[in-house]
C-alpha cells in the first residue's frame, strides 16, 4: 500500500499541480463530473497560497483550520488527496468538511479507504463530531465508498451545477462521530 504522508505549507506546487491535473479530468474520458468548472482555473495564485499555508498552521478546532495529507507516486507528484477543514465560524467547531480525490490511473487501489479510515480516525483524535462532504449526484462510486463508512445523504441541491450540458446534483453527504464509538473506521 502506498504512504500517506502529511502535506506541508512547502507542499503548495505539488499540490496545486495535483489538483490541476485532477479538474481537468472532471467528465473527461469516461470520468464522472467532481469539479463545478468546465474550464477548471489553475489551483495555483498567490492568494490561494497564502490561504493554504496558513490554514494548515491555525490549531485543529479553531476558525479556519485545514490539515490534508497525499500519497505521491515514484516521481514524487500528488497523485491522491484528503483534506480537512474546520469552518471559519466558531460555533460549527464540533464539525469538519473532508475532500478527497485520486487522479484516474490511481483509484480503485484502496487508497480512498486508506484516506477515509484516517479523516475518520482523525475526527475521533480530535473530538470532532460530525464530517460533512459534498458528492456530484452522478459519482455513483464516490458515493458508495462514502456510504461504505456510513455516510448518509443530509441534503441534496438539484440541478445545482449545468456542466457539459448537463444537470448536476449537488449532494451533502454525513457521518456522525459519537464521542464513545472507538474507531469506527475499522467497519469500513
Amino acid at each position: 500500500m502506498p504512504d500517506i504522508v502529511a502535506v506541508t505549507p512547502e507542499d503548495f506546487r505539488l499540490w496545486t499541480d495535483h489538483i490541476d491535473r485532477l479538474f481537468a479530468e472532471s467528465g473527461r474520458n469516461g470520468q464522472p463530473l467532481f469539479s463545478p468548472f468546465e474550464q477548471a482555473p489553475s489551483a495555483s495564485s498567490p492568494e490561494r497560497q497564502s490561504r493554504f499555508e496558513s490554514s494548515l498552521v491555525v490549531p485543529v478546532r479553531q476558525p479556519g483550520w485545514m490539515r490534508a495529507w497525499s500519497v505521491q507516486d515514484p516521481a514524487g507528484r500528488i497523485v491522491c488527496h484528503l483534506d480537512l477543514s474546520g469552518s471559519n465560524i466558531p460555533s460549527e467547531s464540533h464539525r469538519m468538511t473532508l475532500g478527497i480525490g485520486c487522479e484516474p490511473a490511481f483509484r480503485r487501489r484502496g487508497t480512498g479507504t486508506m484516506l477515509m479510515r484516517l479523516a475518520i480516525d482523525f475526527a475521533l483524535v480530535h473530538g470532532i463530531e460530525w464530517i460533512d462532504l459534498f458528492v456530484f449526484g452522478e459519482n455513483t462510486a464516490a458515493i458508495a465508498l462514502y456510504e461504505r463508512f456510513g455516510f448518509t445523504e443530509s441534503g441534496r441541491r438539484r440541478d445545482r451545477f449545468r456542466l457539459m450540458g448537463r444537470m448536476v446534483d449537488d449532494v451533502m453527504m454525513t457521518l456522525q462521530i459519537p464521542p464513545s464509538a472507538g474507531s469506527p473506521a475499522s467497519r469500513a
